[in-house]
């Protein structure tokens, strides 16, 4: 039994360049959801969970994952809209396959089997 009640779940991605993410972003994602200060946007992935991305002179890459329900269609889409993605792999629970934005912070999309 948890002790604690969490309500949310942010994840943050440091970026270099604030403007030129969301403009990376943008492509799949759409417009912030929320941009509470100065190099700082936030999207909200569903109720609760959020990407933040935060720019910093030094980043350091971080990684998420995204569960999906179609994963073909997901990369068709991604494909179409000029965002390079990995191939899917078959690692017979799931299927997954990976993107990186342009500060290399990886985003795995993930289809459960």
């Amino acid at each position: 039994m948890r002790k604690i009640k969490i309500k949310s779940l942010v994840a943050v991605f440091q970026v270099k360049d604030i403007n030129s993410s969301i403009q990376w972003y943008k492509k799949w994602l759409g417009d912030p959801d929320n941009i509470p200060m100065e190099g700082t946007a936030e999207y909200e992935i569903t109720s609760g969970t959020w990407l933040q991305l935060s720019e910093s002179e030094n980043i350091v890459s971080s990684s998420i994952i995204l569960g999906i329900d179609d994963i073909k269609k997901c990369k068709q889409d991604l494909d179409s809209l000029g965002i390079k993605t990995g191939e899917i792999a078959d690692y017979e629970v799931v299927y997954v396959f990976d993107v990186f934005d342009i500060d290399n912070n990886q985003i795995s999309f993930v289809q459960e089997l």
